[in-house]
């Protein structure tokens, strides 16, 4: 039988996360296509 603490203690942290995530203004747009960030993963050999 599972805990219903642990199911409440874990649904609550995948709640929190969320909700710090969600009201971020760098979620909602892309970077300029000369920025660093644009550049992706760096292929160094």
């Amino acid at each position: 039988m599972i805990d219903a603490l642990s199911l409440l203690i874990s649904h609550g942290v995948i709640l929190l996360a969320a909700w710090r995530l969600l009201p971020r203004a760098d979620l909602d747009r892309d970077p300029e296509p000369g920025s660093p960030e644009s550049a992706g993963p760096r292929q160094d050999a």
